[in-house]
């Protein structure tokens, strides 16, 4: 349980602060471990209904259809919860989500002594997605319906995100550009919140394959992620916790992929001192796929854990 005194809450409701970042930042942490393993180099990463929010023509890339759901425990008790699920049809993809991520614990005092009761703080996006594969290249756009509620004010709100990808040499390199992020909030209390709207160019490609020597059944796949982002709003009122960029910054990925089956990932941010690396693990079979990723931050406050599951069909 957190604690602190009524004014304290008065000043963060005149700047509206997730205890992970400001205002929607949740928006730029992607919801499932499959993503945050890599340092959320996703622009060009077929993560399911995931894709909604880093670039949703790859919702068209994917090979089956899926239900996804991903939890992650981050820092300060603060839990971020997704759902969502993507049809796939001939050439076209349609999905929709939820993401929610917030804490109900604080504590609110009015004088030393023992509280006069409890309040949250939640941001919720429900989504639909559209993306379309014209052979040579895919299209994607999504919609966002956006809600927060922080102690007794309530807000809604919109965002947009569209994408563009494309895949070469039967596959094996991929490109990916996307806008995110792009809407408004209404006022909460004083001002309104702003929205982490972003650019994202990204690469990705399969390096190598090759066999274990005492075992010629056994392949083993090397593929990495490189992602370009560019903040188009700064967002305010940072947190202690402040461990998003205001500047450029790159987000890179590496995969083993081993017997189809299972995968070991890692990633690393630049410009980011808070939480630079993160390790991740999966196990895949011709219907779901077990994903795991960790995050430790660097500040002391504690370390991100994240599962997530897909169900193919």
């Amino acid at each position: 349980m957190r604690t602190g005194y009524l004014t304290i809450v008065f000043i963060l409701l005149s700047t509206p602060v997730l205890a992970q970042g400001s205002g929607f930042e949740m928006l730029n942490i992607s919801p499932t471990p499959n993503s945050l393993s890599k340092a959320e180099a996703a622009t060009t990463l077929a993560d399911g209904s995931a894709s909604i929010y880093s670039n949703p023509a790859l919702l068209a890339y994917a090979n089956k259809s899926s239900i996804d759901l991903g939890y992650s425990f981050w820092i300060a008790d603060v839990d971020n919860i997704f759902g969502g699920v993507n049809f796939l049809r001939n050439r076209s993809a349609v999905a929709f989500s939820f993401y929610t991520s917030g804490s109900s614990e604080y504590q609110q005092f009015v004088n030393p002594g023992e509280p006069n009761g409890s309040f949250s703080i939640q941001y919720l996006s429900i989504a639909a997605a559209y993306a379309y594969n014209f052979k040579y290249f895919t299209i994607g756009a999504t919609a966002q319906y956006l809600n927060e509620e922080n102690f007794t004010y309530n807000a809604n709100g919109y965002a947009f995100n569209v994408g563009l990808a494309s895949q070469f040499f039967n596959d094996r390199l991929r490109l990916g550009t996307s806008l995110t992020n792009l809407g408004e909030m209404e006022k909460l209390n004083i001002e309104s919140t702003q929205l982490p709207s972003t650019y994202r160019a990204g690469i990705s490609a399969d390096l190598i394959e090759f066999t274990a020597q005492r075992n010629g059944e056994l392949p083993i796949l090397i593929s990495a992620y490189a992602d370009f982002i560019s903040p188009l709003q700064e967002t305010s009122g940072k947190d202690f916790a402040d461990y998003s960029a205001s500047e450029n910054y790159v987000n890179l990925g590496l995969k083993f992929m081993i017997a189809e089956v299972l995968e070991l990932s890692s990633g690393y941010k630049t410009q980011n001192n808070v939480r630079p690396i993160s390790f991740g693990a999966g196990f895949s079979t011709d219907e779901i796929t077990f994903n795991y990723a960790l995050i430790p931050f660097n500040t002391g406050y504690g370390t991100v854990h994240s599962i997530g599951i897909q169900y193919k069909f």
